[in-house]
């Protein structure tokens, strides 16, 4: 995968006025297989942290669908409700999404928890189903010190 992460900045900062969010995000990583988001084997994977008090007045789940929504691309998009799971003994939130491109449908899975007053967002997108699976199965591995 390609590092795009200084490119993508520009965008999550788009993305954030666009839902009315004050910006004080942080994009940590930003990779995709190539440019064409359209061609079959595409697929991404990002990781943003935004402060939690940003959210203040919700409860920890909810600014972590919140954050899911925002990473995601578009609560409208979810094709599942939200989960909780369990990585590495740390809570996470995790949202499907669906959206049809053309004649492409993107998946992507978004995995959001709560470390040292950030919310900490991973999200992986893929133009097929098996690359999606074989990207979100990389999340058993994350380990937290």
């Amino acid at each position: 995968m390609r590092d795009k992460t200084g490119r993508s900045a520009a965008n999550l900062e788009d993305q954030a006025k666009a839902l009315h969010i004050k910006s004080r995000a942080e994009l940590l990583l930003s990779m995709s297989s190539g440019p064409d988001d359209k061609a079959a084997g595409w697929h991404s994977l990002t990781i943003v942290a935004y402060p939690r008090d940003a959210y203040g007045d919700l409860d920890d789940v909810r600014a972590e669908a919140k954050m899911n929504d925002w990473v995601g691309g578009s609560p409208a998009s979810a094709s599942v409700p939200a989960r909780q799971v369990l990585i590495s003994d740390q809570p996470f939130l995790v949202s499907v999404f669906a959206v049809q491109q053309g004649s492409v449908m993107k998946g992507a899975v978004v995995f959001t928890t709560i470390r040292k007053g950030k919310l900490l967002s991973f999200a992986f997108a893929a133009n097929s189903p098996e690359r999606l699976k074989e990207l979100t199965d990389t999340m058993k591995s994350v380990q937290f010190f």
